[in-house]
């Protein structure tokens, strides 16, 4: 496959792996499932992945470690009036409120108790301020609706640059919205501020599954549980036939474990850098994420160990972080060794990251998965120059990545509150960024598999950023931000 979009700088000829290339490093590191800090001191996928630097060729190869937290429960039940509702634990809740960067205290089990909590079960619906306010849950279990709140349709709204040459942006799909984003902060806070005991989250805009793990949420003091949409309407017609007594148990522990960050080198003619980045953790199989954003750095890591130095004008860093899911600690200790820190030998000018190479998934009949073998819909956040910006939408052209939107970064962090990737902390703290990204429906559950990757971009993918990145590297450092 061509490496080269129209306007590209020329480099040497060398090879970039193909699909099935690809393909097979997402397969090995889903063999590593729950890895990273998902399995208390797991170093499965970090030994994996130097291996796969040192055989490449880079050098400089590092592992740097940043105190993060494991978090499992050990037990879990959830009953109402003696009917026993399936679920999962939400992950982080039932902190102690020591926070997640403070020592564990003794072996850092929390538990309900033998018994569990027995209290009514309080339906707040939506869970909005006027919900509570009709309600007292102090001392009860809260019930309430989950909701995504960021729809493809806000995205491709928002998007400078829409490529969809065949017409696949279909108007039924637009408001499904993606898990990233919730009611979920705000509803758990108002619960423990009035007192609740427990809550109890319904995943109404979810598909029929409650095998979901979200991103690490700080101060959830009280024990929390997921349940599907239809789990939520049992529960809500043995409310109404005047069965309000529910009991809820949870037990587990909290330890510390390192996070490991894996970081490989390849030198320029110059010290300025560009940083290549994803993450290798995931709390399930993870074939999407992020073993597929993992993969693609490994493609280009692969591809540029053949070029020659006096080809490349910048130095490479690959970056494949941890903690994604337990804290960012990783991510906060790289950008203070590697960016923050005074007289650094290497100047980190840009970052490209690249996550969720998927395929597109809605709630299909009963509740059900429907995947379909297209592209989910992706989004390259971005804040750099305009001939950065007509770089990243050629290389999107030439390799046909369908259902692409670029995103400016500068105007939507402020509304969103963060960069929703990887790359956050990177961006925060001043580097200009080009980040991939798509946010299917099953993101975060354990039916992210090896079989939802979408295998036929891979390759195109790996061209496209490989375009991406030597426009980077023959753009002089100065004029690469906005």
């Amino acid at each position: 496959m061509n490496s080269r979009s129209a306007d590209a700088p020329r480099v040497l000829t060398a090879a970039i792996p193909d699909g099935n290339q690809i393909f097979s490093w997402i397969r090995d590191l889903t063999a590593f499932s729950g890895r990273g800090t998902q399995t208390l001191d797991d170093r499965r996928s970090v030994d994996y992945l130097l291996a796969k630097f040192a055989g490449f060729g880079l050098t400089d190869i590092q592992v740097q470690e940043a105190d993060s937290l494991h978090w499992h429960a050990t037990r879990s039940e959830l009953s109402v009036g003696g009917t026993p509702i399936p679920h999962s634990p939400v992950a982080f809740s039932f902190d102690s409120g020591d926070g997640p960067f403070a020592a564990v205290k003794g072996n850092g089990r929390f538990s309900t108790g033998p018994d569990g909590i027995t209290a009514p079960i309080v339906d707040v619906g939506e869970g909005q301020e006027d919900d509570f306010a009709e309600a007292n849950v102090d001392g009860k279990i809260v019930l309430f609706n989950l909701r995504f709140v960021l729809p493809r349709r806000a995205l491709l709204d928002a998007g400078k640059f829409v490529y969809d040459p065949h017409g696949t942006v279909n108007p039924s799909d637009l408001d499904t919205a993606n898990p990233y984003l919730s009611n979920f902060e705000d509803v758990v806070e108002r619960a423990i501020k009035q007192g609740a005991a427990g809550f109890v989250a319904v995943l109404a805009d979810y598909f029929e599954s409650h095998d979901i793990r979200t991103e690490y949420k700080p101060d959830v003091t009280i024990p929390g549980l997921w349940i599907t949409k239809s789990a939520g309407a049992q529960i809500r017609t043995l409310s109404a036939q005047g069965v309000s007594a529910a009991t809820l148990r949870l037990e587990g522990e909290r330890v510390s474990t390192p996070a490991r960050t894996v970081i490989g080198f390849l030198p320029g003619l110059s010290s300025d850098t560009i940083m290549i980045q994803s993450h290798h953790d995931s709390a399930w199989q993870g074939g999407v994420e992020d073993a597929s954003g993992t993969a693609e750095v490994l493609a280009l890591a692969h591809h540029y160990c053949q070029v020659p130095q006096e080809q490349r004008p910048k130095t490479l860093m690959f970056v494949l972080m941890d903690s994604h899911w337990t804290g960012y600690q990783a991510h906060q200790k790289f950008v203070e060794t590697f960016i923050t820190a005074p007289g650094l030998p290497r100047r980190i000018v840009a970052n490209v990251t690249l996550e969720h190479i998927a395929k597109q998934a809605e709630v299909g009949p009963g509740g059900s998965l429907q995947v379909f073998d297209r592209p989910e819909y992706r989004g390259i956040f971005e804040n750099v120059s305009p001939t950065l910006k007509d770089a990243i939408d050629n290389a999107v052209t030439a390799h046909g990545l369908e259902r692409t939107v670029r995103l400016d970064a500068d105007e939507l962090v402020p509304l969103m509150g963060e960069l929703p990737t990887d790359a956050e902390f990177v961006f925060e703290a001043g580097v200009p960024t080009i980040s991939l990204i798509s946010g299917p429906l099953y993101l975060y559950d354990k039916a992210d598999t090896l079989d939802k990757v979408h295998k036929p971009d891979l390759a195109p993918i790996a061209c496209a950023f490989i375009d991406i990145v030597n426009h980077l590297a023959a753009t002089p450092s100065d004029r690469i931000g906005n």
